[in-house]
């Protein structure tokens, strides 16, 4: 089983196709949402894996779960040792390297694994969906069907 974390606020189009990616390639996906005390979310965290599990309702193998604690103990406490980062573009990168060298240097047999996101969805991210809906917009397929009618929901759209 790999793992697939975030803050999921809200789960996007990109996401969902990370967790396609690595469920071609590990079989079993964990998509686990990890609370970020840095961050004011938008949704809850019950909101949240709500939407994704109806995002992931028709992908076998593909489970969602959540933890309030730093990546590395909620893994090795299960025994876990791969988890999986998209990257959308260098920055992405950078970013997410410097994270996998904290991690590891934490809990020395965690490995992470970088998928590119799709071309298609390499300029959406979280906060641009939320950017978006707040004037009163959320371009076509930018998130999955469940994720989007909460946020018409959230931000009155129609």
């Amino acid at each position: 089983m790999i793992i697939f974390q975030g803050t999921f606020d809200p789960f996007t189009s990109g996401h969902l196709e990370i967790v396609k990616q690595a469920r071609a390639l590990f079989g079993q996906v964990r998509v686990l949402l990890l609370v970020n005390p840095d961050k004011t979310p938008l949704f809850s965290v019950e909101e949240r894996k709500k939407m994704i599990a109806a995002s992931v309702a028709d992908l076998p193998g593909v489970s969602v779960d959540s933890y309030d604690g730093l990546l590395v103990d909620y893994m090795r406490a299960r025994n876990l040792t791969v988890c999986v980062r998209g990257v959308r573009n260098a920055q992405d990168a950078a970013y997410e390297l410097h994270n996998a060298h904290l991690s590891q240097a934490l809990f020395p047999s965690l490995h992470t694994l970088f998928l590119p996101c799709p071309r298609a969805w390499a300029t959406v991210s979280s906060s641009a969906v939320k950017a978006a809906c707040a004037v009163g917009h959320l371009p076509a397929g930018w998130v999955p069907l469940a994720v989007q009618q909460k946020l018409a929901e959230k931000f009155l759209l129609s």
